[in-house]
């Protein structure tokens, strides 16, 4: 069929025909642009295809819109996010009273991309200084923002749109198993490690001494 040449679909079909929103769009968004392809999804994921500049995503709420598009009967609208509205909010480094020598390694270690490592019984504020590191590292360069926003898109949660070009800042828990930390399972999905790209891994292991 002439109508389904060099285009792509991806997307959950309800019993309804309706087309629910899945996760791995982003992905997906740029290897149609890279292909040249037209990418056709439910309406839920279209803004977060629509972060890729190139392509060219349409937004669809049922399969009846879908076959109604490729028969030219009524076409859907092309999908493009601008992210000059999206800014990323992090805790500020202000909020830190005194430790003058913490925030002084948080300084360099922004600097010079270094790892860091904060030693103190709980309640000393290692928490709290640490995730006050993402908001003094430079700002995300558009390739960056690409490449992190990919990984969280394949995640369980999916990629929030209002997190575009954010440093991310994870913390698991000290009881995290191994697949948690690197990824994996039965249905493969990046860990901890995957999802701290460009941003900052944060591991608290004081409970266990």
């Amino acid at each position: 069929m002439k109508a389904l040449e060099d285009k792509e679909f991806i997307g959950e079909l309800g019993l309804t025909g309706e087309c629910r929103p899945v996760h791995g769009v982003l992905p997906t968004a740029l290897a149609a642009a890279k292909a040249d392809h037209a990418l056709i999804l439910p309406v839920g994921n279209a803004a977060e295809a629509g972060l890729v500049e190139q392509g060219r995503s349409f937004g669809a709420d049922s399969l009846l819109a879908v076959c109604a598009h490729l028969h030219g009967q009524q076409l859907l609208t092309i999908s493009q996010t601008d992210t000059r509205e999206v800014i990323p909010d992090y805790p500020d480094l202000i909020d830190v009273r005194g430790q003058s020598h913490a925030r002084r390694a948080l300084e360099i270690a922004a600097a010079g991309s270094h790892s860091l490592l904060f030693s103190g019984p709980p309640g000393t504020g290692k928490t709290m200084l640490a995730s006050r590191l993402p908001g003094i590292l430079t700002e995300m360069s558009e390739q960056e923002a690409v490449e992190t926003a990919t990984v969280h898109s394949i995640a369980n949660k999916g990629f929030d749109v209002g997190q575009w070009q954010k440093r991310p800042f994870r913390a698991p828990h000290h009881t995290a198993s191994a697949a948690a930390l690197v990824g994996g399972g039965s249905h493969p999905r990046p860990g901890e490690i995957s999802l701290a790209h460009h941003g900052v891994l944060f591991l608290d292991y004081s409970r266990l001494f």
